[in-house]
């Protein structure tokens, strides 16, 4: 079994005795923070962001590099990502001129990717608009004081959303064919290659970004849902976001009993670590992992011992359903990856016709999200989709109603189905 970290202790206490029991543990393990961050993603309905699975498997630079104009490799397993920084043309007093500005780090940039590739996937668009002024931007992204200066939050993200902007991608991957002969493939792609802004007396903001239309259907494959609570919890710690969005990507797509095990040498691969100091990255993998991502992330079953990592099949961050007990027991199924199209089977086995129609209509991240353990029952009062959880019918009946009516008519309904959460059991 796995250890039970601080961050789902507390979360336990919440659930089971209430809010005044669980901020006195806090206390008495000496992180009242702990409390504050299971109380804000426990008292809030989820609500679905999205990140790239590649940049859930690897991260980039913790920290800005020695050489911040090389570019950042990255591997996991049969993938490799590369991030190169490109010149910009900048124009300033002087004459326009090509610059390199480097490679984006730190918690910054993954907030903004966050940022950006949720917006696009939700409005299933890749013309992303940012906001009318850098500041409306900087509010939608959560920030509540804003300042300027050389330090300032405004002039440090727009210094790592112009890194962004610049920057090239580069997947490889790798394998074998069933002769034994190696092959590979290879996708070079661009955030954006269009987006237009002004020039203000605080600086340039980019006002309307416009992905690239390979990145943009990449990103639609290959999405991975999280819950944009426990991303405001941890956007100061770029060590934090990395460790959930990588559980995020991992632990759903487990499907054996037995936990799949690494070793921390392999961690450090996947957050781009060069393992010349083993220890110290190990303390702050684990202190992220008690203290931060266990308490925004209480699905997630993982151990972080000194010699060895064990993952075990766990829900995604949105299936949020807790059974008050002495443990975490979840209602809801384990979860293949978001790559993966599962298909939802009725009360005899058989993939209804409406579910396949329904998920065609979506992107394969809406689809992963909103319909992995949906069930379809058609009665004599009428057809009921039901979905593990009373958020996602909410979501569901509030955001696809166009796609409900399309697949409705497509499989000879009257009417949409009915959306329904979990059915209630006798007794509960």
């Amino acid at each position: 079994m796995s250890r039970t970290a601080l961050g789902h202790k507390v979360h336990s206490i919440l659930v089971t005795e209430g809010p005044d029991a669980a901020r006195a543990m806090a206390e008495t393990i000496g992180h009242p923070d702990l409390f504050d961050r299971v109380n804000a993603v426990a008292s809030e309905s989820p609500t679905p962001s999205f990140l790239h699975s590649a940049l859930c498997a690897m991260s980039l630079p913790i920290r800005r590099p020695a050489d911040d104009q090389a570019p950042i490799i990255r591997q996991d397993g049969q993938y490799t990502l590369a991030i190169t920084p490109r010149p910009v043309l900048l124009a300033a007093d002087a004459p326009n001129r090509l610059v390199t500005l480097g490679v984006p780090y730190g918690a910054l940039p993954r907030l903004i990717l966050i940022h950006i590739m949720s917006k696009a996937v939700r409005s299933r668009s890749r013309q992303v608009h940012l906001g009318e002024t850098f500041t409306e931007w900087l509010r939608h992204m959560g920030y509540r004081t804003i300042s300027y200066g050389p330090r300032g939050s405004a002039t440090l993200v727009r210094q790592q959303l112009d890194r962004l902007l610049a920057c090239e991608w580069m997947i490889r991957w790798d394998g074998k064919r069933e002769d034994g002969a190696k092959e590979f493939g290879f996708k070079e792609i661009k955030l954006s290659n269009e987006y237009t802004g002004f020039d203000g007396k605080t600086g340039t903001f980019a006002r309307e970004i416009r992905l690239t239309e390979g990145f943009f259907e990449h990103l639609s494959d290959h999405a991975v849902p999280l819950d944009e609570n426990a991303i405001r919890q941890l956007r100061e710690s770029p060590t934090a976001l990395d460790l959930y969005t990588w559980l995020a990507y991992r632990l759903p797509r487990l499907s054996t009993r037995r936990p799949t095990t690494l070793n921390w040498q392999q961690l450090a691969v996947h957050f781009g670590n060069d393992g010349n100091h083993i220890r110290k990255f190990r303390q702050t993998v684990r202190d992220a992992w008690e203290r931060q991502v266990s308490a925004v992330y209480p699905e997630a079953r993982a151990d972080f011992d000194s010699t060895v990592i064990r993952l075990y099949p766990s829900p995604a961050p949105l299936s949020r359903t807790v059974v008050k007990g002495a443990d975490l027991r979840l209602v809801a199924a384990t979860a293949p990856g978001p790559d993966m199209q599962p298909a939802a089977t009725d009360a005899n086995g058989t993939a209804p016709d409406y579910l396949s129609v329904l998920r065609s209509r979506l992107t394969p991240a809406e689809a992963w999200a909103w319909l992995l353990d949906a069930q379809f029952e058609a009665g004599p009062d009428g057809a009921v989709l039901r979905l593990p959880t009373a958020f996602a019918a909410s979501w569901v009946r509030s955001r696809y109603l166009s796609a409900l009516e399309g697949a409705a008519t497509v499989c000879g309904l009257v009417a949409p189905p009915e959306i329904c959460g979990p059915a209630v059991k006798a007794g509960a």
